[in-house]
């Protein structure tokens, strides 16, 4: 269907410009003066696309348009009764295949798609016309101008955009230039906890879950760390003094002017800094980049513009920081501070200096199909703010706790005699079924329940089955086996696509399930029964327990550190509440008006279709 509407559009253009008679298509493409700037701007779009872009995608459309193979005549005739839609239907799709092959993809879709929505090459980058340079369209306004396609398309996207991202961020790494986009989370040691988990959509998506982590973060580094990152600096430093005059190097060194920043380590000597002079590892990335990274021992890295750390921290007013020539010696005061930094970030430990431990909280799980939710929770409107206030954007992050032990990599590890005795104990679906053979049952829509047959009766022929819920049915010799179908089924998707080890997913002790967190099949809302009329925690009536793994690295979305207040009635006065915790009340208040079911009342009707089967 979208494949088939961009199509729509490309012959419709193609058309109008084939019809005109004067001069070629190609310079018929082109808008007239007197077009209206809308009609302007989508013509220079499709004669951008079909003549610089696709250009052998347009030649295959202009040559089908005459041979009368036009989508859009198809279609008229579809719908003025002139031809049938079993008639019509294959000679559609064999244009539709025609168009593919000749560069009718997914970047195409997508430029028509963020064209639609005001994104185009020139907003993008900033260049709306020759003489003006504005504002780079940046990720956060991005998402947000992908709130007005409709969501199969706002789907399709951002999971495009989430893969390239990823794909993206490791190009970057490999190249040293990993400093501007997705911002990461990491330091001395990062601890993801178990989430919170939500299922906001209710029967729509009961088995989608948003889940939010806290992020326990040592954001500092210690002195070994960075000793091995100054070394390896000083290894792959390129810049020399010939090359410092070189304007294009972000634009920083002035012509004439030899301003070479040295990597290396640095130390503020100023007499406020009483407990320890405050030491900086600079680090300048060369010409290809105009930033340096600076690293400290209680903030961990950041990067700055090199002008920025020329003008403020090597050469500002108040800070001149002077360049270590004692390696040694630097390596002991940076221990120093580093250990007088082992507190919270709220606390410090002398003048401009905060402690190094930190916590986030990051929205991730099945956010995208209610992103736009999310994105209009975060608005400030209607609690004491200023009017017409924008929306708080997050920031999409990415957190990388330390590489694992040898002994957690050990612990996880499966021998070639343990896979060759876990495939022997796995039941042949094709031998008739028998008491200890594994049976699955779906229910509700998508919720799986594993169990095995613990009896066997004869007259009639039919099989008692026990399954991880402890609930009992009896089925016949279809339904067992179909049931027996259904755990191979499943069990293929844990140990294929998921990459359960067999032994987890051939169990039948826990509870298992196959939806992209493994959440427990049988669902535990957090609040007692009774309790969501009375709670002020919205958040809460859609909160149940989690059950899957934590994740060794992340990426989500993180608000603002920041804090708000909020009318609580049985304080009966405003309370200060953080900010992920307002747009998750938020969301929660907005998705209750709109009628979606709770967790408990999805517990409920779980519970009905479980009995009516136990009745059957």
């Amino acid at each position: 269907r979208l494949v088939l509407d961009a199509l729509k559009t490309i012959d419709s253009r193609l058309s109008e410009a084939l019809d005109q008679g004067l001069g070629t298509w190609k310079t018929n493409l082109a808008p007239y003066s007197d077009d209206a700037k809308s009609e302007q701007d989508h013509y220079k779009m499709m004669e951008n696309l079909l003549l610089n872009k696709c250009p052998q995608l347009a030649a295959q459309r202009v040559k089908a348009i005459g041979e009368g193979k036009s989508v859009v005549k198809y279609l008229e005739k579809l719908l003025d009764g002139t031809e049938t839609k079993e008639a019509i239907k294959p000679k559609i799709d064999e244009e539709v295949k025609a168009a593919m092959e000749a560069g009718l993809n997914f970047n195409v879709l997508s430029f028509l798609w963020l064209f639609d929505v005001g994104v185009t090459e020139q907003s993008a980058s900033g260049a709306n016309n020759y003489f003006k340079k504005g504002k780079p369209i940046d990720v956060p306004k991005f998402l947000n101008r992908t709130l007005g396609m409709n969501l199969l398309r706002q789907r399709l996207i951002v999971e495009h955009f989430i893969k390239h991202l990823g794909k993206q961020v490791t190009l970057a790494k490999r190249a040293g230039t990993y400093d501007l986009g997705i911002k990461t989370i990491g330091g001395h040691s990062v601890v993801i906890e178990k989430p919170r988990s939500f299922c906001f959509r209710g029967l729509e998506a009961k088995d989608e879950r948003v889940l939010l982590y806290k992020v326990k973060l040592d954001r500092g580094m210690d002195a070994e760390t960075a000793s091995q990152l100054y070394k390896e600096a000083v290894a792959s430093d390129t810049e020399t003094i010939s090359s410092a005059t070189n304007i294009g190097a972000g634009g920083f060194f002035g012509v004439g002017q030899v301003r070479i920043i040295k990597s290396g380590f640095y130390i503020d000597r100023r007499r406020e800094f009483k407990e320890v002079p405050r030491m900086f590892l600079i680090i300048n990335q060369g010409r290809a980049s105009n930033k340096c990274v600076v690293v400290r021992p209680n903030e961990g890295k950041k990067t700055f513009p090199k002008e920025f750390v020329w003008n403020k921290l090597l050469h500002g007013d108040a800070c001149q920081l002077t360049l270590c020539t004692d390696i040694n010696q630097a390596m002991v005061t940076w221990k120093k501070e580093f250990d007088l930094a082992d507190r919270p970030e709220n606390e410090r430990y002398q003048r401009y200096c905060y402690g190094r431990h930190t916590e986030s909280c990051i929205f991730g799980g099945d956010v995208i199909p209610i992103l736009n939710k999310i994105l209009a929770s975060s608005n400030l409107n209607g609690i004491g703010q200023a009017n017409e206030m924008p929306l708080v954007m997050p920031d999409v992050v990415r957190v990388e706790p330390p590489g694992k032990t040898p002994e957690d990599d050990s612990a996880n590890e499966v021998t070639e005699s343990t896979i060759d005795a876990e495939a022997e104990d796995e039941d042949d679906s094709s031998e008739p079924p028998a008491i200890g053979h594994k049976v699955a049952l779906k229910i509700l829509g998508g919720s799986v329940f594993r169990g095995a047959i613990t009896e066997c009766k004869d007259d009639p022929a039919s099989f008692v089955t026990t399954f991880t819920d402890g609930s009992v049915i009896e089925m016949s010799t279809d339904e067992v086996n179909k049931a027996r179908q259904l755990f191979d089924t499943e069990w293929t998707k844990l140990v294929v696509d998921a990459d359960v080890p067999k032994a987890v997913a051939s169990s039948i002790e826990v509870h298992n399930s196959v939806n992209s967190e493994a959440q427990s099949a049988t669902r535990r809302p957090i609040l007692p029964a009774g309790e969501e009329i009375t709670t002020e925690e919205y958040e809460k009536i859609f909160e149940e327990e989690y059950d899957g793994d934590v994740p060794n690295v992340l990426v989500g979305l993180e608000f603002p550190k920041r804090q708000l207040s909020m009318y609580s009635q049985s304080a009966d006065e405003h309370v200060p509440i953080p900010f992920w915790q307002f747009v998750l009340r938020k969301l929660a208040e907005r998705l209750l008006e709109e009628g979606a079911q709770s967790s408990r009342q999805l517990l409920n009707l779980e519970n009905a279709e479980r009995v009516k089967l136990q009745q059957k």
